[in-house]
Parts: C-alpha cells; sequence; structure tokens
C-alpha cells in the first residue's frame, strides 16, 4: 500500500506539473500562442513589410513615438518633442531609462537607449547598402538624404552622416526636414523607424535578421523558421500600466507556423492556440452567423471584429522595362486594365467565397471610415457590357487574341479561393488567367524586383493619413525603395502628391488626395478588389486585446486568467 500511495502521489505530481505546461515547453498560463500561416523570414526592422514579421517585431522593437488604443499618437522613446514655426525643425528629447535587451555584442554591458542610435537607424534606412524597401519613409523628407543615398551606393559615408539628423547630447536629437510633412509624427510609427543598437548590427552583420536586438517588451529566445519562433519577457522593459505594474504580464510569446488554416483552427478548439487571426473561408459558416456572430457551439470564444484600414487588389505592372512588363498587354493598354476591373463581381465574389467579411471596392484606393474618404470618389463596379466594350476597344473582342494572363499569389488558401473566383469570372469574358502560388517571402521580392505581370497583394494602413495610400503611386517611391510596385508614373499625380505634404489645412490637403485617387481609377493600375474586415478569435483566458482597423498586435498589456 506505501508504494502503490508513494506511486500515486508521484502519478499526481507529475501530472500536475505537466498539465501547467503547453506542449512548448512554456507555462501555459503565462504564454501567448498563436499561428503565423505565411511564415517570417526577417527579424530585422529594416525590411519588415509584411504583416508576420511586423507582428512580431512590434514586441521586440519600439519607435520614438507610438499609437494609443485610439490612434492617436503619443510617446514612446521620446520623452516629448516640439516642433519650429516653419514645421521643418523637429526636436525630440529621448528617454533615459530605456536599455536594449542584453546581448552579446555589447560584451556583458548594460547598454542604454541614447540619442545616436535613433540616428544610426534612420541613417541605415537610408543606407543604400542596407537595401530596405522603408528609404521611401525618408526620401524626400529628410535633409541631404538623397545625397547621403548615392553616396553610400558607392560604399563611402559622408563625413557626419545624414545631414537632416542632429544628434544634441545623449537624449536630444534634431530632425530636419526639406519642407513641411503634416503627417510627420505618424510617419515615425511605422517599423522601419524602429531603433536597433549599431553594436548589434555590426557584430552580427547579414546575420542581424537573425539575432534582433530591440527595447521593445519581449526578447528573442529560440527561432527555428516554419517550426516554431519563441520570445521571452524583457526584465528591463521601461513601461508600466496605470498602476504601476511593469509590463509586459506574460511571459513569453509562442509562434507556430501551421500552413493548413483547418489544422491551426483544429488547435485552437483543442487550446494549444490562444488566438486565431482571420478565418479561412471554408471555416467562416461553421463559426459565425450570416449576421457575423458567434454561433451557439462557439459561443465560449471571444470574437474580436473591425473593418481594416486596407485594400485588397491585384497590382498590374506598368514598366515595360521590367520582366514582368515586358511582354505584358496589360502594362500597354489602359483600356484593357478597365475592362477587368469591370468584367469582376465583387459583391458575388464576398458572398460566396468571403462569406461576408469584406466590403466591395467600389470605391477606389481609401476603404470606406479611412481619415479622406470621400464616398464621391467612385471607382469601378460590375458592369458586363462595359466591360465587353474595353475588350474591343483594346483591341480584344470576347479575349480574342489576348494571351493567357499570369496572376502570381502566395501560398495562402483564402486569396487562393479569391483568385479562382476571378479566374472563373473573366473567363466568361473570354479573358484566360493562369494561377502561380510561390510561397509569400519569394512572391514579395519578385513582386519588388518588378518580375511579375500581374500580382496579389494588399495594403493595410501605416498610419491613418491618406498620404499613406496615395504613396504607392508616387513615381520617386518605385520598386524596390518604396511602396510603387507598379511603377505608376504621372507627372500629374506627382505634382499634386507634392503640394499636399506641405498643406497644413486639413480638409485642402484631403481635396488634393482625393485628386490623385480620380487619377489612379482612371489609369487602373490595379485590379481592385474589396475591403477586408479584420477578424480574431480569442480563448476565454485572454485580457487586454483590442482590434482597430491597422490590424496592429499589441501584447504588452494582454494577461492570461
Amino acid at each position: 500500500m506505501q508504494r502503490s500511495l508513494k506511486i500515486g502521489i508521484l502519478v499526481v505530481v507529475v501530472s500536475l506539473l505537466l498539465g501547467c505546461r503547453s506542449r512548448e515547453g512554456i507555462p501555459s498560463d503565462s504564454s501567448f500562442v498563436y499561428n503565423e500561416a505565411e511564415g517570417i523570414t526577417t527579424l530585422d526592422p529594416a525590411h519588415m513589410s509584411y504583416m508576420g514579421a511586423i507582428w512580431v517585431g512590434a514586441q521586440l522593437y519600439n519607435g520614438l513615438v507610438e499609437f494609443d488604443s485610439a490612434l492617436r499618437v503619443v510617446p514612446c522613446l521620446a520623452r516629448s518633442w516640439s516642433v519650429d514655426s516653419t514645421g521643418r525643425r523637429w526636436r525630440f528629447v529621448v528617454r533615459t531609462d530605456v536599455f536594449f535587451h542584453e546581448d552579446r555584442c555589447f560584451g556583458g554591458v548594460l547598454r542604454r537607449l541614447r540619442a545616436a542610435d535613433v540616428k544610426f537607424s534612420f541613417e541605415r534606412i537610408c543606407d543604400a547598402r542596407t537595401r530596405s524597401p522603408g528609404l521611401w519613409v525618408f526620401w524626400g523628407k529628410l535633409e541631404g538624404v538623397e545625397e547621403f543615398h548615392a553616396a553610400t551606393a558607392q560604399g563611402k559615408k559622408p563625413p557626419g552622416g545624414l545631414r537632416g539628423l542632429w544628434v544634441v547630447d545623449d537624449s536630444t536629437l534634431e530632425i530636419h526636414l526639406q519642407r513641411p510633412f503634416a503627417p510627420f509624427l505618424e510617419l515615425l510609427t511605422v517599423p522601419y523607424c524602429w531603433i536597433v543598437p549599431e553594436e548589434a548590427v555590426r557584430f552580427y552583420g547579414e546575420e542581424f535578421f537573425r539575432h534582433p536586438v530591440g527595447t521593445g517588451p519581449f526578447r528573442l529566445q529560440e527561432w527555428q523558421p516554419d517550426v516554431r519562433l519563441v520570445l521571452r519577457r524583457n526584465e528591463r522593459y521601461f513601461k508600466r500600466d496605470r498602476h504601476g505594474v511593469q509590463l509586459p504580464y506574460l511571459e513569453s510569446v509562442v509562434v507556430r507556423f501551421l500552413r493548413d488554416p483547418k489544422i491551426a483552427f483544429w488547435e485552437f478548439q483543442q487550446g494549444r492556440l490562444d488566438m486565431i487571426s482571420g478565418l479561412d473561408p471554408s471555416i467562416v459558416p461553421t463559426v459565425l452567423t450570416a449576421e457575423g456572430k458567434l454561433r451557439h457551439e462557439f459561443a465560449r470564444y471571444q470574437l474580436l471584429t473591425a473593418p481594416a484600414y486596407a485594400v485588397e487588389y491585384y497590382g498590374i505592372m506598368l514598366d515595360t522595362t521590367t520582366e514582368g512588363g515586358r511582354t505584358s498587354p496589360l502594362a500597354r493598354s489602359r483600356l484593357l486594365r478597365q475592362a477587368l476591373n469591370y468584367a469582376i463581381d465583387r459583391e458575388r465574389i464576398i458572398r460566396n467565397v468571403l462569406h461576408g467579411l469584406a466590403e466591395p471596392a467600389h470605391h477606389g484606393i481609401l476603404p470606406p471610415g479611412f481619415p479622406g474618404f470621400s464616398p464621391q470618389v467612385v471607382g469601378y463596379r460590375y458592369d458586363p457590357q462595359k466591360a465587353q466594350q474595353l475588350l474591343a476597344a483594346a483591341g480584344f473582342p470576347k479575349g480574342k487574341g489576348l494571351p493567357p494572363l499570369v496572376l502570381q499569389l502566395g501560398a495562402n488558401p483564402r486569396t487562393l479561393s479569391v483568385a479562382e473566383a476571378v479566374q472563373q469570372q473573366l473567363a466568361e469574358f473570354g479573358i484566360r488567367v493562369e494561377l502561380r502560388q510561390v510561397n509569400f517571402p519569394q512572391h514579395l521580392a519578385m513582386v519588388r524586383q518588378g518580375q511579375c505581370m500581374l500580382w496579389r497583394t494588399n495594403w493595410i494602413a501605416d498610419y491613418p493619413d491618406p498620404e499613406n495610400f496615395l504613396a504607392l503611386f508616387y513615381s520617386p517611391y518605385r520598386a524596390p525603395w518604396g511602396p510603387n510596385t507598379t511603377r505608376f508614373h504621372s507627372p500629374v499625380l506627382d505634382s499634386l502628391y507634392e503640394r499636399a505634404l506641405t498643406e497644413r489645412v486639413t480638409e485642402r490637403r484631403f481635396e488634393l488626395y482625393r485628386s490623385m485617387e480620380h487619377s489612379v481609377i482612371g489609369e487602373a493600375p490595379w485590379v481592385f478588389l474589396y475591403y477586408p474586415r479584420l477578424v480574431r478569435l480569442l480563448q476565454p483566458t485572454v485580457t487586454g486585446m483590442w482590434l482597430d482597423g491597422s490590424d496592429r498586435l499589441v501584447l504588452e498589456t494582454v494577461r492570461k486568467r
């Protein structure tokens, strides 16, 4: 009996120990686990241009400023700031109580944040050798950025660095702009403006993307690509809640990389994921009612939804000197591009494929509810007669003589389902579309390098200002250095964009952006699809998470009950 009792006690103890741990070996009551289906290839903020990487980066890094839950700009690494009467000279006072994550690159020394780190981080984005797609953030804005970029392209760094950045002392930095830029503070919230230490970049060199060092609420513990990524609590994080308790509350964050959304949903049901972001179209009818509410059998979960500050579209390469545009009929015919837009029944796709979790992109670039949106901006609606007329006017009556259009997309079931619906609809007009799926990082690289004729993508606002959307059509921001992946070029639009940058009256600035929208819609560099709706499912034990149209993942205030 004594031996049986001892064994019984041992089993209970082991069961308790195992029961309070997740399958990843992380305490389940203090760890937040979520899935990233499309994978992550970099943890370097200079190259974070897609949401999967940005979500992890938001846990590792901070910027001078950030958005609060109401999308207001608030201090972060900067304690305060001021701007002179010209709107061109900004001064930031950097916090003195912030430390970088402990790392061997510092030689065992605890490293405090300094104003020089901000200068280094911003210069790194502008350095041609970094090849950052975030160059557009500073291009045409900071004093001296063009000559700095040109010099670094030749392997030379100007003495004193970029002249638009001045370190006054360890806690004070001045930023000099070429001209006033209305949403400058909002611009500084983008991931490209997160701060990194020079020691880490020099120490790890080309491997820095695997060894991130920041000031954020979590630090990297483990990263097995396509398996899992583990972040640990930063014990020296500088933020506290309103009660003076140090953030973050969680001990760890675990990211898994399950490609199949059905498997990910099953794992969520088994309690091994704390969050599902987005629902695969095949799952939506099972989980949600026609009104978008949780069905009874799923009522124990938490549902967060919000209209996304985003637009889904198919980009069209317009530059005939690129691989994607060299032989493309779309690059040469505005009428053909318009015909595609009129040939798509967006409402049918949203109803049958997306199960109502979107709104048709009938207004063009800016999503409804976004600052500067106007219902008077009219885009494309399904019009079969108009589509046929434009096809004939483009020289392809009923699609005759039109070669197959190659549409490239990432390996995502939802985007494939939408693409197959578009493929079927265009076939009704004699337009043949071949679908090509590649993994998302490869897809992104090919788009930036101009290798695609037609591709699926989306744009989620970095900050709530129309400039962030219209920058996608400003010719100096052409890819790979900026977000203008279609290589759209219009001197008229460029002039309107530059006028808007210096306009201080908000409504006048928005009017200029609307004029730009009309111009873009007429040229049809995109096949406009829809404005998505964000959906997150949470376990009942999760508290402190909120969702807004920018689709940020803020985990520093999340708890597990």
